[in-house]
């Protein structure tokens, strides 16, 4: 990897490296679900680089124990109100915590984002069937929803600088739970949420993908948007477990001019300096962390 703008960079824990969605066979053709009771991106050439070696979001604190930083920045789950609701008791002691992913070299940190992506958490989307793509990237809770809580996964070593953004969403019941996924399901697969808005955060390169044969069903997409002069990639995978929705993002930062700086310079005769693995292409969020969440859950 010898030409800076085509190399992955290391980014903060909150925001970071390439994560994708193990696929299974029980996934439909088009990849839009799969699971035991349900059922070409915009940024696809851009290769990957941080934003000034860093992610917007910055590093989160350590998540301490059952009841650590929640992605609101509370100390347990958030149910809107301020209380402390049967709901977000129960995700509180599910979440994954300080400790839980040492023998995978992964630490439980509480989640942080990016000022405008905060602003825009839970705002409608236009158009507003998309909302539920964006709702699950959110420190918000979703129409319908009981409570939520978020962590971030990030890798100990040096090997890379990897990290995934879960979240949790609890429902009054599996119904609800259910009808959530397949509104989401829908979003994914509609033609109309390939670019929207939600606030101030404009989405494109909407896609379904193969989604993991993971707890009681599963979706998975991708979605890219703008920072600065980077395209911020995400691979989405959303697990259904009872009445709880878990969502787990991954996310890669692409620099779509040095690529075209690459590109020229090669046409005109210069150095062809090797790309990166298969593997940075698109973000990937490793089954070992799935495993973890599901089974942690009360």
């Amino acid at each position: 990897m010898k030409s800076v703008s085509r190399v992955v960079v290391a980014v903060s824990v909150a925001a970071a490296l390439g994560l994708t969605a193990a696929c299974s066979s029980g996934g439909d053709g088009d990849g839009g679900d799969g699971g035991r009771d349900g059922g070409k991106s915009s940024t696809s050439q851009a290769k990957p680089k941080g934003p000034g070696g860093g992610a917007s979001g910055g590093g989160g604190s350590e998540a301490g124990g059952s009841g650590g930083s929640g992605g609101s920045g509370g100390s347990g789950a958030s149910d809107g109100s301020g209380g402390e609701s049967p709901a977000a008791k129960k995700l509180t002691a599910s979440a994954l915590a300080k400790g839980d992913l040492d023998r995978y070299d992964y630490d439980v940190l509480a989640k942080e984002q990016s000022k405008l992506e905060a602003a825009s958490d839970g705002a409608p989307a236009n158009p507003a069937a998309c909302r539920p793509l964006s709702d699950m990237l959110a420190a918000a809770i979703p129409p319908g929803a009981k409570a939520h809580l978020g962590r971030t996964a990030a890798t100990k070593s040096n090997r890379d600088s990897a990290s995934t953004d879960i979240e949790l969403f609890a429902y009054a019941d599996s119904g609800a739970a259910r009808k959530a996924l397949k509104e989401l399901r829908a979003a994914a697969k509609s033609k109309r949420c390939d670019t929207f808005r939600a606030g101030n955060m404009r989405y494109s390169g909407v896609a379904p993908l193969p989604a993991p044969d993971k707890g009681d069903e599963s979706v998975a997409y991708k979605l890219g948007s703008r920072q600065d002069e980077y395209v911020k990639r995400r691979t989405v995978v959303v697990v259904r477990d009872g009445s709880t929705l878990l969502s787990f993002a991954a996310t890669n930062f692409y620099d779509p001019a040095g690529v075209a700086g690459d590109e020229e310079s090669r046409d005109s005769g210069g150095l062809d300096a090797p790309g990166p693995d298969k593997a940075d292409d698109a973000p990937k969020v490793p089954p070992v962390l799935i495993d973890a969440q599901l089974g942690k859950m009360k």
